[in-house]
């Protein structure tokens, strides 16, 4: 057993160091209990519950934790056997945190007398210890729908095509903190008609026979808009001099197109005809057109870029006039350029790179050699799409569909798409589906689970050819091997996904889309400097992932990553443009993501700073500890007009009422250390009172002064909590479920590594993808360990 919430207390305080008196551990490192230890204690356990505890309990807190509508969402009657007492450890926590701060009974109760407050004290630390890490419970994964982010990432890597789920797909329900929770991710019959018609816009525009649909205008002399004086005579437009003449081209998809020029010239003086070709101005090629008017026209070939869809310019000009009189015996010279036609083709290249990876082979004219050809492409479509390799009786269901399509005329293009389509609205898309296990057994993940299990929590999308590559070798369960594709994985751009999608949600960063800060008091503050903002700090994160830098170096990063509007927005010169560029700040007051504008924001009213709500994002997503929910009846500040001063000093007189005690003692206190930024993250010195006083001071007389300090002491003094909190947020994001009790095993692994590895952001990834929870599976039935 690895204790992990013993409480340290010493004259009635807290030991130094911890926030909400849910103690960082000690230097004691208890041996690991045996199973047979760990049982007698849970016996224990029970007994002490009904024998002493919950009299006792009844007795103190009955008033208001007993029965129906109990405050705090904590009904202490429901705990009656030993399953309701562990599947409840995280309430007993919170309670375990509340009595020995003796924060609870509140100072208008009377108080546990001292002997029943160690009683209660020791009993629920024995309750949150008694697990047996010797035969760790990796738990169960509900079934889970891929949200939409790993849709479309997933769709994206599978077919090419970029389809846009925000605007066509609801919005992904949230669980502990994160939206791809499998418990919370439910299918809806509006969903299943939204995946049935994306199917069919996705195969529509990934499965398309590249000669048919490539774009293909021939535009002849009369399709010119030209100048006077250019003629037109048996459909080829004569330049008498130089001119240019205008023709209209509708762009439909963005890439790279192939123009024939055809032209033949009148040649004189000293250089040959010369003719240009541009689009909208720009893009410039000249040719020389050597051949005369009467020979065979000559063709010229070029590449042009189109960048933009719709209606474009295509100029054809004729730029080197030359006219000499005629001399005594000779023709006048005249030079002409005789332009017969233009042909536009395209896009080249990239549409038909994607058709192969789909369409496996050449189709060619035989009925029998398009449909082995389909067959091939159905069957490594489906493997891929399924993240496992599909069965032969799967192909031989997906093969009627195109069989019935070919029946009925359809090109082998067209036929491919509708068993493609039912792939991707089959389960086995939609969903991370693993093996069912045995009840009350326990199954490693294998390589192909393993590999699709890692792919989104670090890609939010599919494994990538080397991963399956590894996968179908049996090469993935190898130490080593994994290791190095995790590094792999961490190195490659799609990496962003763990900012983009677990940090924006641990840090709450999507919130910030949704505040809006008074724009009396702060004008500029809009959609686009908060996007800058948000942006600033996924920035930062992402390059603390990249360079695997310490964890704790979120907390005193000396640089950051501005543009010149949010340069503007903190006072720093010499950033120019919109582009982010990497910025020191180690001279600044702006160190560590703590006094980023984006924190600043989402943790303040639209008119004020909020002391309450910046203590309170510290605690849950820095500290890992939940505050209690205020008491209903507990005063707004605003709504006590008698309070007066700065608003450190209203917050202070405001908390007096015993009823507010409770939840301010602790976060006010840590909101105060970044009361010099303003609302939206500026820096002053004053508010609209008096001057800022950033101390703070937590019960157990541990004292800081200002955001530096504080994140100091973070990290360092709570490092520990600190550190334990990434990783309960990352595990859970990674594992797509929230933590039992038995996950406290695996907590304390992964931070006991963490500290071998100098808290590297790898080493924290690497010791949850070697967890038992992330690797191995339990099946349905009483927890290994757990004891009736």
């Amino acid at each position: 057993m690895i204790s992990s919430t013993l409480i340290c207390i010493r004259d009635g305080l807290i030991w130094a160091g911890c926030v909400t008196l849910a103690c960082c551990l000690s230097a004691m490192n208890p041996a690991p209990a045996t199973a047979q230890e760990t049982a007698d204690s849970l016996r224990d356990v029970q007994r002490e519950f009904n024998e002493t505890i919950r009299p006792m309990l009844e007795t103190h807190c009955g008033d208001c934790h007993w029965g129906d509508n109990t405050d705090a969402d904590l009904n202490l009657e429901q705990y009656e056997t030993l399953d309701q007492l562990l599947s409840g450890r995280k309430k007993w926590k919170k309670v375990l945190i509340r009595v020995a701060a003796k924060e609870m009974p509140p100072e208008d109760c009377d108080p546990i007398p001292d002997d029943e407050h160690a009683k209660l004290l020791a009993w629920v630390d024995q309750l949150l210890n008694s697990v047996d890490c010797t035969n760790i419970n990796p738990g169960r994964v509900t079934i889970r729908r891929l949200n939409r982010t790993e849709y479309k990432n997933t769709i994206r890597d599978l077919t090419g095509v970029d389809y846009e789920t925000d605007g066509n797909f609801p919005v992904d329900d949230v669980g502990y903190g994160f939206d791809n929770i499998a418990d919370v991710l439910s299918l809806s019959p509006i969903l299943m008609e939204k995946y049935l018609k994306a199917a069919e816009a996705i195969t529509l525009n990934a499965v398309k026979d590249p000669a048919r649909s490539k774009k293909v205008q021939r535009f002849v002399a009369k399709d010119f808009t030209r100048p006077r004086g250019v003629n037109i005579h048996n459909n080829v437009m004569t330049f008498p001099a130089q001119a240019t003449a205008t023709a209209k081209f509708g762009v439909i998809k963005r890439g790279t197109y192939r123009a024939v020029l055809v032209a033949t010239g009148n040649q004189a003086g000293n250089e040959p005809v010369k003719m240009k070709l541009d689009v909208n101005g720009k893009q410039r090629q000249f040719f020389n057109v050597t051949k005369e008017q009467g020979d065979t026209p000559q063709t010229f070939e070029t590449e042009l870029r189109f960048t933009q869809t719709g209606e474009q310019e295509i100029n054809v000009s004729f730029t080197n006039d030359f006219y000499q009189e005629a001399k005594r015996g000779e023709k006048p010279q005249d030079r002409n350029l005789h332009f017969n036609h233009l042909t536009i083709e395209g896009p080249i290249g990239a549409q038909r790179g994607q058709y192969g990876k789909l369409v496996l082979g050449e189709p060619g004219e035989s009925k029998q050699q398009q449909r082995k050809v389909a067959r091939k492409s159905i069957q490594v479509f489906a493997s891929r799409a399924y993240r496992r390799p599909v069965k032969s009786d799967e192909v031989d269901r997906l093969m009627k569909l195109y069989d019935s399509a070919v029946a009925s005329g359809d090109s082998i293009e067209k036929a491919l798409r509708y068993p493609m389509q039912a792939v991707l609205v089959s389960p086995h898309f939609l969903y991370k589906i693993e093996q069912p296990v045995p009840v009350n057994e326990i199954r490693e993940l294998n390589d192909f689970e393993l590999a699709t299990s890692l792919s989104y929590f670090l890609w939010s999308s599919m494994p990538d050819a080397v991963l399956f590559k590894l996968a179908a070798k049996g090469k993935l369960k190898d130490k080593e091997v994994f290791r190095k594709q995790v590094e792999r994985m961490l190195k490659d751009k799609r990496a962003k996904a763990v900012v983009q999608n677990f940090a924006t949600q641990w840090l709450q960063l999507r919130s910030l889309a949704r505040m809006q800060p008074d724009p009396d008091m702060f004008p500029g503050v809009d959609a686009q400097l908060r996007n800058d903002m948000e942006t600033e700090t996924k920035l930062l994160v992402y390059d603390l992932i990249r360079r695997d830098a310490q964890v704790t170096d979120l907390l005193k990063a000396d640089y950051t990553f501005l543009n010149e509007r949010l340069a503007k927005h903190y006072g720093v010169e010499g950033v120019k443009g919109n582009k982010f560029q990497k910025v020191s700040s180690e001279k600044t007051d702006r160190q560590g993501i703590l006094t980023h504008a984006s924190i600043l924001t989402l943790t303040s009213n639209p008119n004020r700073t909020s002391p309450v709500k910046r203590g309170k994002w510290i605690m849950e997503n820095l500290l890992g500890e939940e505050p209690p929910p205020p008491d209903p009846d507990a005063m707004q500040l605003e709504d006590q007009p008698q309070l007066a001063g700065t608003l450190r000093q209203r917050m202070e007189q405001h908390r007096a009422d015993p009823s507010c005690a409770v939840c301010h003692k602790v976060m006010d206190e840590l909101g105060f250390a970044l009361e010099n930024y303003d609302a939206v993250g500026k820096w002053r010195v004053e508010d609209e009172v008096g001057g800022i006083d950033p101390r703070g001071e937590l019960p157990d007389g541990t004292t800081f002064q200002g955001s530096k300090e504080l994140q100091v002491m973070i990290r360092t003094g709570m490092r520990a909590q600190f550190v334990r909190c990434v990783a309960e947020k990352m595990l859970i994001y990674a594992l797509g479920r929230g933590l039992e009790y038995y996950d406290e095993c695996t907590l304390d692994k992964i931070v006991f590594e963490l500290k071998d590895s100098d808290y590297r952001f790898s080493a924290l990834v690497i010791a949850i993808t070697e967890s038992d929870p992330f690797r191995k599976r339990f099946g349905e039935g009483a927890s290994p360990g757990d004891t009736e």
